[in-house]
């Protein structure tokens, strides 16, 4: 949906990952290899669909009451984030990648309960993806079958903190662009160009109650690797409760459940630690997935903008992908590490994953 309503959905965990990779499925209680589902080139409906999720939770950002145009670029990019998770809204974008297109419908609903989301992909192959705060179900027609999971720090949007946007200014030169309708609105542009290698660039396009209604990650020579945009959106009062139920009949799906991964701090230590990360860039979660033995530990690292997943699990010589690789927009890098594998994917160049990748070490 359009950049975390894909970090807060970003990555699928590795049991779903597996899961939706392979052409049929097994139950959740089977085990799953993060690395056996990265062997394919194309990107998941999960990763897709949490992708699009970094997008809404930027477009949940604008204010219905509010329509004061901002000076300078920084400051529409707080005004993103001063209504964040407010609105109820209606709409339709499509998620350009790799030569592909894709058309999503999307409805958001926020009340007293939380949130409420519901992705629909109107074109290929039917899928639904239906977000109630952390609870998130995935349903596959095709298969006859419904994945259901939590995800945890839903809300972990870049713009959730003001204090965070000046440390934006270090690491991106921020701009203001021209302004453009997009959906049937006019909209200011914001540009972000990286000061490091280590980073991609960005263009936001901003409706004047803070709505973002495209954006487009930008590769160092100014093309888009990926581009999310509103072809129509509608704000309302309330959501009719028809638009956020399926319309698919799931009488007689297979259900797959997974239980909520454990996380990892001062009080349960990870097995792994980073020791390289680039400038703004640092650790915003760790948790451990384990599953009939299985044991995969998840790292998240962003500077805000760009996210970064780190997986570490047992080394299966038949299945793991070993050094760089794509998975559609996204950068990945492969390596062993004595008895495991670690794989490190991101909206980020090359170069990142694979330093990361590299620093990765037991800890003491």
């Amino acid at each position: 949906m359009l950049r975390e309503t894909f970090a807060r959905f970003r990555f699928p965990t590795p049991a779903a990952l597996k899961m939706i990779s392979k052409s049929s499925f097994t139950p959740v209680n089977a085990g799953f290899s993060i690395v056996s589902a990265l062997r394919e080139r194309k990107p998941s409906l999960v990763q897709r669909s949490l992708k699009v999720c970094l997008f809404l939770s930027l477009l949940l950002c604008g204010s219905m009451a509010a329509h004061s145009q901002p000076a300078d670029a920084l400051a529409w990019l707080k005004k993103i984030g001063e209504a964040q998770k407010e609105l109820n809204y209606y709409g339709t974008f499509v998620y350009a990648h790799d030569g592909q297109l894709e058309s999503m419908m999307i409805v958001h609903s926020s009340s007293a309960e939380g949130e409420r989301e519901r992705l629909v992909h109107l074109n290929g192959v039917a899928r639904e993806v239906i977000r109630n705060n952390d609870l998130v179900t995935c349903i596959f027609p095709e298969e006859k079958s419904v994945l259901v999971a939590h995800r945890n720090n839903l809300s972990t949007s870049p713009f959730i903190q003001s204090e965070s946007l000046e440390i934006f200014e270090a690491y991106y030169h921020i701009s203001l662009g021209g302004k453009e309708r997009i959906a049937g609105v006019l909209t200011q542009r914001i540009d972000l160009e990286p000061k490091d290698v280590y980073r991609y660039g960005y263009r936001f396009w901003v409706s004047p109650e803070g709505l973002l209604l495209r954006s487009d990650l930008l590769n160092s020579d100014g093309s888009a690797i990926e581009r999310i945009m509103f072809t129509d959106i509608h704000l309302v009062e309330k959501i009719p409760h028809e638009l956020m139920s399926p319309k698919i009949d799931l009488a007689g799906f297979k259900w797959f459940r997974q239980e909520p991964a454990v996380t990892l701090d001062e009080s349960v230590k990870g097995r792994w630690r980073v020791t390289v990360l680039p400038d703004g860039f640092s650790l915003k979660s760790q948790n451990l997935h384990q599953e009939e033995g299985d044991r995969v530990e998840h790292m998240l690292i962003s500077d805000g903008l760009a996210s970064i997943s780190i997986f570490i699990e047992k080394y299966n010589r038949d299945e793991a992908r070993m050094g760089d690789f794509r998975v559609g927009a996204l950068n990945g890098f492969g390596r062993p590490l004595g008895d495991y594998v670690v794989v490190v994917v991101g909206d980020v160049p090359l170069a990142t994953v694979k330093l990361i990748a590299e620093s990765v070490v037991a800890n003491d």
